[in-house]
């Protein structure tokens, strides 16, 4: 099973490849070299040999498991430390203990090795274990070193007792302050990237917003005046109305057009003063209302079924042509019994209702009888709108059931409406709860 990195941790992989390469390389040869001695110290004959053998295990276990990529670096990192610091006391206890050794002469060149060590740490480790790693490293590494050569001037002031005072001293302390510098940049470079990643999430959230407002918007604009207006031109078409009536629709369409647009310039107007101060929040209130298409609004904060109930009356008491043959209207409407629709979801749907029942209204003819229904069952919320009308028309899909679709998707449940064997219409929008 492959595992997906991104670039940054490919790029680490990469480098921590080949470091162990060339760690299993050089001590390869550094075993090779201590056992061609005449006198090697047991020291010298087990940690090169050993060391070349854990890195070995390290390189192997990443190139197969990428994965383990930040455990791997642990690991080496900890080994890397036990094998130079273990030199590091032994040479300078045992050159304490014993006045015929020098720590100077037997010494191996571990300095170049202290100093990829820490450059390692640098480019591998978290900024909140480096500074304390390369403290220790420090401390486990100089500290026996730099104390011997205190006590024995004689060594310190050989060649290579100030080149390993100069080393493990200014040298290494010059390189922690590094460390401490690369920290404080990594930090203000990861504020940048978190400020960016803030300001981009800022721009999506201000898309979505926006996006919903226009749905808003064609959902308002598509229950309201444009079912006016395709009424009205289904009258002008068939010769069905007279100059004064046609005049007094054409007044009741510019109201509420003019309600629309006074609703949407009051919702910008509360949102900018929200944004703006603080104490301004509690009184930003259009969000928690809904605002019907016959210019009534109805409180979000309500009980879902009441709102449903809501929804249902006003709109049947619309001046649509199809209301005026219905007969019999069969309504009910559960509560939800764990309910966690947020307001957005409450206007989505009973905006959606709202349309289902303006269909009717409009589209429905002969109709004489509506089932209107909201029930709880299977772990779904089912809202069904019924009639007994003409039916279907063929013909392309209109842009309300395309929306009913993305809603239904974006609650993670189904839409369903089709013509009735016996005629009617049902139109469903089901959903887990």
């Amino acid at each position: 099973m492959s595992t997906i990195l991104d670039p940054q941790s490919k790029l680490k992989r990469r480098m921590v490849l080949a470091v162990l390469i060339l760690t299993v390389v050089g001590t390869t040869i550094a075993t090779i070299i201590h056992r061609l001695e005449l006198n090697p110290y047991p020291l010298d004959l087990i940690i090169p040999p050993l060391f070349a053998i854990t890195s070995l295990i390290l390189l192997i276990r990443l190139y197969t498991k990428p994965d383990s990529l930040q455990q791997v670096i642990n690991l080496s990192i900890l080994q890397s430390v036990m094998f130079v610091v273990m030199p590091c006391w032994f040479y300078s206890l045992k050159a304490f203990t014993s006045s015929k050794i020098s720590l100077v002469d037997n010494l191996p060149p571990i300095s170049s090795i202290s100093f990829m060590l820490m450059t390692f740490m640098l480019i591998t480790l978290r900024p909140q274990r480096l500074i304390k790693a390369t403290i220790l490293v420090w401390i486990g590494v100089a500290g026996p070193i730099v104390t011997y050569l205190i006590f024995n001037q004689e060594e310190l002031y050989s060649l290579r007792g100030l080149d390993l005072l100069i080393s493990f001293g200014p040298v290494m302390g010059m390189q922690t302050a590094l460390v401490f510098l690369h920290n404080r940049l990594q930090s203000i470079v990861e504020s940048l990237y978190a400020e960016r990643l803030q300001y981009y999430a800022q721009i999506i959230e201000r898309q979505s917003i926006r996006q919903k407002a226009l749905e808003q918007a064609f959902t308002q604009i598509h229950n309201g005046p444009l079912q006016t207006l395709a009424l009205l031109q289904r009258d002008v078409q068939r010769g069905q109305i007279s100059q004064a009536e046609f005049l007094q629709r054409l007044n009741e369409l510019n109201t509420e057009i003019r309600a629309v647009g006074r609703s949407f310039t009051d919702e910008n107007n509360t949102a900018s003063k929200s944004v703006s101060s603080p104490e301004s929040l509690e009184s930003a209130t259009s969000e928690n209302y809904l605002r019907l298409g016959e210019g009534t609004s109805i409180d979000l904060n309500l009980p879902f079924h009441n709102l449903l109930y809501e929804v249902y009356s006003l709109t049947l008491k619309r001046n649509l042509p199809c209301f005026q043959t219905i007969r019999v209207k069969v309504r009910n409407f559960a509560p939800i019994t764990q309910s966690s629709l947020t307001l957005e979801m409450k206007r989505d749907l009973c905006l959606w209702l709202e349309e289902a029942l303006c269909n009717i209204g409009k589209h429905a003819s002969g109709v004489t009888r509506i089932v209107v229904t909201g029930e709880e069952r299977e772990g779904n919320y089912i809202l069904k709108v019924q009639d007994n009308g003409c039916g279907l028309k063929p013909g392309n899909e209109q842009q309300g059931t395309k929306h009913s679709y993305l809603l239904a998707k974006r609650f993670g449940g189904k839409f369903r409406r089709e013509s009735l064997p016996k005629g009617g219409v049902i139109c469903e929008l089901s959903w887990k709860v």
